[in-house]
């Protein structure tokens, strides 16, 4: 079984106005982000339990974990936090007790969708024996994390709103064990590697590869990846889920 990680616990409401509730409760197409999001990760065939790292007043004032549990299952696991966390990494090692084991593990962004084969990439990553891997499309923003490749497209180094490639990292990690990842983000913290005060997932990579894992990379179309950081994305997402459905039915 694959433990997903899905941390919503960050800020996760755009800056205008517009919208009264968190970011994971907007609708698209009538339809929760969140639930866009774990449609796309029901994609892997393969058994998984979701885990969702929230924001404790999310629960309180909209029942963000009731509705989590009628998406996933009775065996979902909800973990509220009080305050946020110093970064994404710091979110995910509150799921310590369920993850830090020898389960594959995912972790994936709650507010971007990955319109990819996810099933074919995830079980190409276990054919391959990866120890860790992860999604990439090009770009060379600096919004973005990024992973330099070898010649024989293994990740030899990792950083964080640093374009050291055109290889940017679509919120995408996969862990062959759940405790690799711990341990690496626990040594990525003891050496105080943030950025900007905000420990990110991907500079744990690094430590991964100092201790002589094996880092997978596959690639994913840049036109196949929605990342919802303003509402306008949001728009452009509807407009392509329209296109789709005017494809299908024309």
């Amino acid at each position: 079984m694959i433990n997903t990680v899905i941390p919503l616990a960050g800020p996760n409401r755009f800056a205008s106005d517009d919208f009264h509730y968190p970011k994971p409760l907007i609708e698209v197409n009538n339809v929760p982000l969140i639930e866009h999001v774990i449609r796309c990760m029901d994609r892997i065939d393969l058994e998984q339990r979701y885990i969702f790292i929230v924001n404790q007043d999310d629960c309180q004032q909209y029942h963000l974990d009731s509705l989590l549990r009628l998406l996933c299952g009775d065996d979902t696991v909800i973990i509220p936090l009080k305050a946020h966390t110093a970064g994404a990494a710091c979110s995910v090692l509150m799921a310590v007790d369920y993850i830090n084991n020898d389960d594959p593990l995912i972790i994936t962004n709650s507010d971007h969708i990955i319109d990819s084969a996810l099933d074919s990439h995830v079980r190409g990553f276990i054919d391959d024996g990866d120890d860790a891997a992860v999604l990439c499309f090009e770009s060379v923003h600096p919004k973005w994390s990024y992973v330099r490749l070898d010649d024989q497209q293994q990740v030899i180094e990792a950083a964080e709103k640093r374009p050291i490639s055109k290889n940017a990292i679509a919120g995408f990690y996969y862990y062959k064990r759940g405790q690799d990842f711990v341990r690496s983000a626990m040594d990525m913290i003891a050496k105080d590697a943030h950025v900007d005060g905000r420990f990110y997932i991907a500079p744990s990579l690094n430590e991964l590869i100092l201790s002589g894992k094996k880092i997978g990379c596959r690639q994913i179309d840049k036109s196949a990846y929605f990342h919802f950081y303003d509402s306008k994305k949001l728009q452009e997402y509807e407009k392509y889920l329209a296109s789709q459905k005017s494809g299908r039915t024309g």
